[in-house]
């Protein structure tokens, strides 16, 4: 990816790599930003094979540190700022990071996490707001830049966890080569630099990571980052404000974004977004319909896991007939829709999809009995449902695993049900997805059996301080026992 980086910078270095507020970067100075920090790691004694936390907000420094760690072959892991204490260190520990970096929001509870860990692990902040020695200004300061070496595309790269097709978040290491095939993916997008990218969505998260650090670095594209946005309901007139007066060409979001733009009271002219592109959990027509109506630019969906990052993009000459489809793969990227025994199904019929990408991970860490499941003969089996016609476009029809989509993330439910088997008063709990308030919407729900007069208010208490907010029930039902089969299976379509 620094390759990329550097070629962009060398032909052309004063062409706008990065705009946030009121700061404008240039390829050159973005380079030379990465190479400052990079040395700084160095200094630091970060090296081949290390990890790297990152619990940041989407600004200049997130981008700028993710390219400075992995520049030296070490890998990033960036989590949602949103986690609670213990969700972060999970991920921290499971990666076993070297070097924590974090915001003046995270400071504290990195320096927390830190610590506890039975190894020295530096903490890093991009501002000294709460008295933190260790800035990323002073560690971009230490040492003196220089040309950073190409790396091994079998290096780790990144980190990320997934709920995958079953069980509990699982790490998810993708080496700079698999990383480097997202990027040509994205390039599928004929993207150049003339484009400008909107970042509305989180860089720690697979489509954020691709859409807005991937796909610049491949095309040398211009990324407009929206400051703070979320809430985005609150931030909807300044997403306006900036798509309009950047001229921004690509929109990667989410259905909510698309749903509170088309419905907010102010306009702009978007005449110049030629792609814009969803994903996340499955786009409602009228979502679709609105937005096409009031800016005149029709929503394409995509898919990608966090497993194998970008696979399609329904880029058909007819977006409206083909609405619901996610599109045919991309480059060298195959789908195959398989029965419950692995084994491929005709053109059209229902099953479980499976994947080959050369962007796709070799599999989850230290999991190798979940690895053979999940992974066989060369292909992913992503858990989710879908069809492929006769062009070899793919539509998704559900999901064959539990995971719940809540506003463009996914909740693995065992997660939440761990986290309440935990409380004293909870003597069995299922949670489920349940519809939401909105067409293609879900929310949490527990069903509970409980003792000693338990509230749902402590319950759901107890889950805010221990799961970050969108994974957090919403509806909490008491019952006198959890429905099973002759067998014990939980009953699950008798609790939604």
């Amino acid at each position: 990816m620094m390759e990329m980086l550097y070629g962009h910078a060398g032909k052309r270095p004063e062409q706008l790599a990065l705009v946030y507020a009121d700061e404008r970067i240039t390829y050159g100075e973005l380079v030379e930003r990465i190479e400052r920090l990079a040395a700084g790691f160095a200094d630091l004694g970060i090296s081949p094979g290390d990890s790297v936390g990152l619990l940041m907000r989407d600004d200049p420094w997130f981008v700028t540190t993710f390219h400075a760690v992995t520049a030296l072959g070490a890998s990033v892991v960036p989590v949602n700022p949103a986690f609670k204490q213990d969700e972060i260190e999970f991920c921290f520990r499971s990666a076993n990071v070297r070097a924590m970096v974090a915001d003046e929001r995270g400071a504290g509870v990195c320096e927390r996490i830190a610590s506890g860990f039975d190894s020295p692990v530096e903490v890093i902040t991009t501002s000294a707001a709460h008295g933190q020695a260790l800035t990323l200004d002073t560690l971009s300061e230490r040492a003196a830049p220089q040309r950073l070496a190409p790396r091994d595309p079998d290096e780790v790269y990144v980190c990320q966890f997934s709920s995958g097709s079953t069980g509990r978040p699982k790490r998810v290491p993708r080496t700079q080569g698999q990383c480097a095939a997202e990027a040509e993916l994205w390039g599928e997008h004929s993207l150049t630099p003339d484009d400008r990218i909107f970042a509305a969505i989180p860089l720690f998260h697979t489509y954020g990571m691709g859409a807005c650090l991937f796909a610049p670095a491949i095309s040398g594209a211009t990324l407009v980052i929206l400051e703070e946005p979320n809430p985005f309901l609150l931030k909807r007139h300044r997403a306006l404000e900036l798509l309009e007066r950047e001229r921004v060409t690509f929109f990667p979001g989410v259905p909510l974004n698309f749903r509170l733009l088309a419905d907010a009271p102010a306009t702009a002219d978007l005449s110049s977004i030629r792609i814009c592109t969803s994903a996340g959990t499955a786009l409602p027509r009228d979502t679709f319909e609105a937005f096409g109506q009031r800016f005149g630019v029709l929503v394409r969906q995509l898919y990608g896991t966090t497993e194998t990052g970008i696979m399609s993009t329904n880029l058909s000459d007819d977006p409206i007939g083909t609405f619901e489809s996610v599109g045919a793969p991309l480059g060298d990227v195959s789908f195959e829709i398989v029965d419950d025994e692995g084994d491929p199904l005709a053109t059209g019929e229902t099953g479980e999809i499976a994947v080959s990408s050369p962007a796709m991970t070799s599999g989850y860490a230290d999991l190798p009995d979940v690895n053979r499941e999940a992974f066989r003969d060369g292909r992913f089996l992503t858990g989710d449902l879908g069809s492929l016609d006769d062009a070899g476009r793919l539509t998704i029809h559900g999901r064959k695993k539990l995971l719940i989509e809540v506003g463009g993330y996914k909740v693995d439910p065992i997660e939440v049900e761990d986290v309440l088997a935990t409380h004293e008063k909870v003597e069995d709990v299922v949670v489920v997805g349940i519809a939401g308030a909105k067409p293609g919407e879900e929310t949490v729900k527990a069903v509970v059996v409980a003792n000693n007069g338990c509230e749902q208010r402590e319950l759901i208490e107890f889950c805010r301080e221990r799961l970050a907010n969108y994974k957090v029930p919403r509806e909490l039902e008491f019952r006198d026992e959890i429905p099973k089969s002759p067998l014990g299976k939980v009953l699950r379509k008798y609790l939604m």
